[in-house]
């Protein structure tokens, strides 16, 4: 293996003493590395890390945002400072969160009218973490726990008279992201240290993120309902077909196990006979006028044979007898009965 080819892990057994520490304290360039895969680039004018390349609208999210949050920055705190480096940012301390577990469709709509309504910093949508034991969830966001158990009450209540089912629907305060709880222990512990504290410095110092306060568009919001309505049905959560005019997205397939054998052996042995006819329907249901007469006068009473001669890939029983047919049949297609017995 080549020289500063190994594992990445294997680096970090390294340890540093005296003026090679002071050194690798200030070696910024690979205290930065997790930042280069998130397409960071580092400016060489104003010696900071800035994102490459250009904004654009995503609608790859699964979440409605009602109303922005533009106290926080999660963008930077969450997915960069977090993420990279297992820090929880100071505004993420005085983060609360009252949450809301829809478990229908419909109660995701109608909470998405409360949030609407309450005209308060909030998000909801489905959940795609497989960690979150739940397929809905809705969030509104607060500055400290006082102003966090103030908003619980405000949304218990307006879940209560608004929701269908309201009062048996989960409404919780929490701190922070679920993420931290379970990479930092409970919530109720957190804290900085003093070297946390020079990272998030540095971070400051180094770090550019563009961030901006617009509203999402009513073009992602569109979408994202619509997936909404996908991610339902896939759950078997059907109370989205009140949106879809009582329809469901997707046809059904035929269920069997009820049905009556002998019209349903009709139906198949009928199928197979009109694909394999290129007349269509009514020629097969003259033709096959004819072979039931057959079939009487000749005193068959198996009549699947008869439809397994005539190239039926089923030989159900009496299925002959139950096909539908005319009551006359037309001109053309008599044919010379004679020739038949």
């Amino acid at each position: 293996m080549s020289f500063m080819q190994s594992k990445a892990k294997l680096y970090t057994t390294m340890r540093h003493y005296g003026w090679a520490a002071a050194m690798q304290k200030e070696d910024y360039y690979s205290l930065f590395t997790p930042l280069y895969q998130l397409g960071y680039a580092w400016d060489s004018d104003m010696c900071y890390l800035k994102p490459m390349g250009q904004g654009f609208m995503s609608a790859e999210t699964p979440w409605i945002h009602v109303k922005g949050t533009p106290f926080k920055n999660c963008g930077l705190d969450h997915h960069i400072t977090f993420d990279s480096y297992n820090i929880i940012p100071p505004k993420c301390l005085n983060c609360w969160k009252t949450v809301v577990t829809p478990t229908t469709f419909k109660q995701l709509m109608e909470l998405w009218e409360i949030e609407k309504g309450m005209d308060f910093p909030s998000k909801l949508g489905i959940e795609l973490r497989d960690y979150t034991p739940k397929h809905y969830g809705g969030y509104f966001y607060d500055n400290s726990f006082e102003e966090g158990r103030l908003k619980y009450e405000m949304v218990r209540k307006a879940v209560d008279d608004n929701m269908t089912d309201g009062k048996d629907v989960s409404v919780i305060l929490k701190r922070g992201c679920t993420e931290y709880e379970m990479m930092k222990g409970p919530s109720h512990l957190w804290h900085n240290t003093k070297e946390e504290e020079r990272m998030l410095e540095l971070i400051e110092a180094f770090v550019r993120y563009n961030r901006g306060n617009a509203r999402q568009s009513y073009i992602i919001q569109n979408h994202v309902k619509l997936k909404w309505m996908l991610w339902a049905h896939m759950q078997g959560d059907m109370t989205y077909k009140e949106w879809n005019d009582g329809k469901s997205l997707f046809p059904d397939y035929v269920k069997y196990h009820d049905k009556d054998i002998e019209e349903i052996q009709h139906d198949l042995t009928l199928a197979h006979a009109v694909a394999k006819l290129e007349g269509g329907e009514e020629q097969l249901a003259g033709f096959m006028q004819l072979a039931q007469k057959y079939a009487d006068d000749t005193g068959i009473t198996d009549t699947g044979i008869l439809a397994h001669a005539l190239g039926a890939q089923h030989t159900p029983h009496q299925a002959l007898p139950h096909i539908k047919l005319r009551e006359e049949t037309p001109d053309e297609l008599k044919g010379d009965h004679d020739e038949l017995t």
